[in-house]
């Protein structure tokens, strides 16, 4: 047999090892080929032209004639644009923009109508959009005017005039989309730093051998589990000032609400996260297999949360799933709190959420910590 010959045999047979190795594995080998699949589905559907969920939108129409609401119904009309609100006063819309039930406001001042039949005259709108988010303000923006010019034309049409309708844009809660990306991040990777150290804590004691050694010392089978839930805690708070900080004097974070409730809103994500990474812990029997569910994990609460995608571009079912998910309800808060300025009145329902979930979590995590310390 030749070298060459005899090179390819031994690769092919270390091949064919490591085959069956990943074939023996069903969990990994479910990992490898499922779940980018899924992934892949999700986010296509999600961020797709028409899977794309239509933007909030609230209407005040000050002119109430036909031609204002054949302009709503021609916003209606199109697939990006539901409305949803409509209002009479300008406070009211500035309310639902600033609790974020809304994602733009459109305004149809008084004389609308009278402005379209007189010839050589601007009918003017005015559009405020959600700034706090710069991706779905662009997209609530192009829809709006793609039917408002479309509704012009209709209006104008076989006429002699040279009536056009001016639309003026500003946006609500301006901010960058560096600094949109920023409040994205001050979520999820303060999630990963937390889920990874609260996820290894149990099962890296149990593969070193030294969980034995814990349960015969006197440690208290609370005082133990008092002691691995407190670690992912305090790392937790620290990476979140840090992150904080790098991001309000490194790239001009804007700070609109209370510091202090941010850090308490952070404060029930990071427990929560804690709770679940250590009931992964006690579920499993080697970091490998740890590591692996985590990374599921992170890929799943990506799809989900509204990290990647718009948890309303989700299908029904997948969007009543991301509610399950603390990440997705502390990444709103952040957005809600430091872009938009809002406090507990604006957020309370991803407060409530977040402590509804700590109870089950840690009710799981201590049930499942106490089988496993038995």
């Amino acid at each position: 047999m030749s070298e060459s010959s005899g090179t390819l045999f031994r690769v092919s047979r270390l091949v064919r090892k490591e085959l069956w190795q990943l074939y023996r594995d069903r969990f990994f080998l479910g990992l490898i080929f499922a779940l980018p699949l899924i992934l892949l589905f999700l986010i296509v559907h999600a961020s797709g032209g028409e899977g794309r969920a239509a933007d909030h939108l609230a209407i005040i129409d000050h002119d109430r004639s036909a031609s204002s609401r054949r302009l709503i119904d021609a916003l209606e009309n199109t697939s990006a644009l539901r409305v949803t609100r409509r209002f009479t006063r300008l406070a009211d819309g500035d309310r639902a923009l600033y609790e974020g039930e809304v994602h733009g406001l459109v305004v149809i001042p008084e004389g609308f109508e009278r402005s379209l039949v007189t010839s050589d005259t601007t009918s003017e709108l005015l559009i405020v959009v959600d700034g706090s988010n710069t991706l779905m303000a662009g997209q609530l923006l192009s829809a709006a005017n793609g039917a408002i010019a479309q509704q012009a034309q209709l209006i104008t049409g076989g006429t002699a005039t040279n009536t056009t309708i001016d639309v003026r844009s500003t946006p609500y809660f301006e901010v960058t989309a560096v600094q949109t990306r920023l409040a994205a991040q001050l979520g999820f990777l303060l999630y990963q730093v937390v889920l990874l150290v609260a996820g290894l804590s149990i099962v890296r004691e149990s593969e070193t051998g030294t969980l034995e050694q814990l349960l015969v010392t006197p440690l208290t089978r609370f005082e133990l589990i008092l002691g691995k839930m407190l670690p992912p805690l305090l790392v937790g708070v620290v990476n979140f000032w840090l992150l904080f900080a790098a991001a309000r004097y490194g790239w001009d974070m804007p700070v609109r609400g209370s510091v202090l409730l941010l850090f308490g809103v952070a404060l029930l994500f990071i427990l929560s996260e804690s709770a679940w990474g250590l009931f992964l812990s006690s579920r499993v029997t080697r970091q490998q297999q740890a590591t692996q569910l985590i990374f599921v994990q992170i890929l799943f609460d990506m799809a989900f949360c509204g990290y990647v995608v718009p948890v309303d571009n989700l299908p029904g079912f997948l969007a009543w799933i991301s509610e399950l998910l603390p990440l997705r309800h502390y990444l709103a808060a952040v957005r809600g709190i430091l872009l938009r300025g809002g406090g507990a009145s604006a957020v309370w329902a991803h407060l409530a959420a977040l402590v509804v979930l700590n109870v089950v979590f840690w009710t799981l995590s201590i049930a499942s910590l106490r089988r496993r310390l038995q």
